[in-house]
């Protein structure tokens, strides 16, 4: 029992120590917790400057949302700026070549050229998605000069309903047919208003920056863009050089076979590296040869004006709506003054349209220097003259790989300073034509702009380029984009009241 008692006051023993030991640590912590608070409170506050001492620095302001939503739309419009490399082994699956779609004489036409290997006569098979009615049309066909053991086949399809959709080949059985593609025509009234849309210089194989290849899949965004952002659009043109060489059958190749242009009408203008004079045939080694008729079947083609030394392409024209637009080749062998003869018979047969507008390739007012001292001078009074005396609206021409817009100018190539030339403006019955030349759609080729006095708007972005034209009855307003984030670039209006 003694040692039993013993081993429990041990036990309480050390249990009341390991109180104390506590007690005297918690004292301890509350003393000096204490002490510290005193020093706390004697901290000062922080000293306030003055503004004009230490400015304080303002936040930066919150982007607005339209500025995102702005951002994010250009940033998912450059994401679909892409090649469609379904369009280039289309028709590398038959034997027909060279498949193109231009625009008919009137809105109800359409008119369509290819290259087969067969004699016998090729043929548009062509029917409505809607409702299945079909036909199949007969082309003209005859033996090709600048394609050996190929024949040039042309026909056109008529009764086109607007807002009906198409579905067509062309070639023969014994040639081959090319795959089916689809054209829709768009569901406007052409007599109130329509779209239009223009390029110029894709140039194949000009290739001032990069190879061959990449030219070709840039021209091939820009048509795919065009034909998806801007589907209500009546016809494509291009202003010229759609190839660097007349007679490469590759860079034709490189021009015409893409998907887009499949799905709309293409109004064809020749360049001056679309035809072949003495001097050329004889650099590069081949004849000559009517490498650009035999390429595209165009409407109202005349025999009599506007033949190259060459290749005897002629002028043409076709009506839209209440528009008259004329394609003159500005590369004729013949005097100047055969336009001035040219034109007014075409406005003779419709002089009730109430806008005229001239399309070729070389421009009246140049942005290069050097195309200024060579041409402006015989291309500049020629258009002066027939613009006035037959109230042309607007000319429209490429070459440059410049973009520019003019005053507008009268029969002395004299400009009018009486209106607002700032881009977004309107011009409300002006006297005189107005001249704009579309810069390259592919960027094989951009030259630097060079003050012209009678040009008020002029611009090298260095990205392929492109004009909308909206026209209605009594407007016709000029959007010009640069393709690759389609950024306006410029815009003008011309109004009728």
């Amino acid at each position: 029992m003694k040692k039993n008692n013993g081993g429990i006051r041990t036990i309480i023993t050390a249990g009341v120590l390991l109180v104390l030991v506590i007690a005297v640590a918690w004292t301890l912590k509350t003393r000096d917790t204490k002490e510290e608070e005193p020093v706390q409170a004697e901290v000062q506050e922080p000293t306030v400057v003055e503004p004009e001492q230490q400015p304080e620095e303002e936040p930066e302001p919150a982007q607005p949302a339209e500025d995102v939503d702005e951002q994010i739309r250009q940033e998912e419009e450059l994401a679909t700026f892409v090649t469609d490399y379904d369009s280039e082994p289309l028709l590398s699956t038959t034997p027909i070549k060279y498949l193109s779609l231009e625009v008919g004489s009137t809105e109800d036409e359409i008119r369509l050229n290819w290259m087969s290997p067969s004699a016998a006569t090729g043929q548009v098979s062509w029917y409505t998605v809607q409702n299945g009615d079909f036909q199949m049309v007969d082309a003209e066909c005859s033996a090709s000069q600048t394609m050996p053991g190929y024949y040039v086949n042309k026909a056109t399809v008529t009764g086109l309903q607007r807002g009906m959709t198409y579905a067509y080949k062309v070639g023969n059985d014994a040639g081959g047919w090319s795959p089916e593609y689809k054209y829709t025509v768009p569901d406007v009234d052409t007599k109130e208003g329509f779209t239009f849309l223009v390029t110029s210089d894709a140039e194949i194989g000009q290739d001032q920056y990069q190879e061959e290849e990449v030219t070709v899949n840039d021209w091939d965004k820009v048509v795919t863009r065009l034909t998806n952002y801007v589907p209500e659009a009546q016809f494509l043109v291009h202003a010229g050089d759609q190839v660097a060489q007349f007679g490469n059958a590759e860079e034709y190749s490189g021009f015409l076979d893409h998907l887009g242009l499949y799905k709309i009408p293409l109004v064809p203008v020749t360049g001056n590296h679309d035809v072949a004079n003495d001097d050329i045939a004889e650099e590069l080694g081949y004849n000559g040869g009517p490498f650009f008729y035999e390429h595209f079947n165009v409407p109202n083609r005349s025999e009599h004006y506007g033949m190259s030394e060459r290749d005897k392409d002629g002028d043409y024209y076709f009506v839209r709506g209440d528009v008259l637009f004329i394609v003159l080749n500005s590369l004729t062998a013949q005097e100047t003054d055969t336009h001035e003869d040219y034109v007014p018979k075409v406005v003779e047969k419709y002089p009730d349209t109430k806008w005229r507008i001239i399309i070729q390739h070389y421009p009246a007012y140049s942005s290069v220097k050097r195309y200024q001292d060579q041409m402006d001078p015989w291309i500049r009074k020629s258009l002066a003259y027939i613009c006035q005396d037959n109230d042309i609206d607007l000319v429209i021409s490429g070459h440059d790989a410049v973009y520019s817009r003019s005053y507008f100018t009268n029969r002395n190539c004299e400009k009018n300073e009486n209106y607002d030339y700032s881009s977004g403006a309107t011009a409300v019955n002006p006297e005189g034509t107005m001249y704009v030349v579309c810069s390259t759609a592919s960027g094989s080729l951009y030259q630097a702009a060079t003050p012209n006095e009678n040009i008020v708007f002029q611009g090298q972005p260095e990205e392929p380029m492109a004009l909308q034209f909206d026209v209605t009855e009594n407007e016709l307003h000029l959007q010009a984009y640069t393709v690759d984030n389609w950024t306006l670039y410029d815009e003008y209006t011309i109004r009728k009241e």
